[in-house]
């Protein structure tokens, strides 16, 4: 899905995960604004209330599974009266990356990010604790620079909470959690 393209139809994510990204008018730079994983809708902003104009980019993370369903036959589905709690509660959950991005620090912001990547790994991956992203992907997506996220994750690797080698994989989630949270 593409930011400003047609929303006529919604995504039932089974299966992978997705981020969500934004660039205002004439931006080159996606902002992360949410990230999605199966058993969550794709599209349901444009398709009740954006104006059937989709309001940022969905990019797979993995492989994912998708069932398109389009605007009409949702809406005759029991479950689409409670597409506005719906929409409310993905709402509610992006809040997390709007207030990241004024308040936290890049390590913080970036230690956030690869916790919730983590999180939300489905069954079907066979490495959960793999992050799908690059460095500078996850400079781009959170606003920061890639002299930050290096250096961080070279930080991150020293002390064993990231594993060696050139792909970006969590060893110890628990200690991670610890740089969600604390003042790095």
């Amino acid at each position: 899905m593409r930011q400003g393209f047609s929303g006529g139809y919604l995504l039932a994510l089974t299966h992978g995960r997705v981020q969500v990204l934004r660039s205002e008018a004439g931006g080159e730079q996606n902002l992360l604004v949410a990230l999605r994983a199966g058993g969550d809708l794709i599209g349901e902003m444009a398709a009740h209330g954006g104006g059937g104009v989709r309001s940022a980019t969905v990019v797979a993370l993995d492989d994912c599974q998708a069932h398109t369903v389009s605007v009409e036959a949702f809406d005759r589905l029991p479950a689409a009266r409670k597409l506005t709690d719906y929409v409310v509660l993905k709402l509610f959950e992006s809040v997390p990356f709007r207030v990241q991005l004024v308040h936290f620090k890049p390590q913080q912001r970036i230690a956030r990010l690869l916790a919730e990547l983590v999180a939300l790994a489905g069954p079907e991956l066979t490495d959960p604790m793999l992050i799908p992203l690059s460095q500078e992907q996850i400079a781009t997506a959170l606003g920061v620079a890639r002299s930050s996220v290096s250096s961080f994750i070279a930080d991150l690797r020293r002390e064993g909470v990231l594993g060696p080698g050139p792909r970006l994989a969590v060893a110890d989630p628990a200690r991670l959690l610890h740089y969600t949270s604390e003042r790095v």
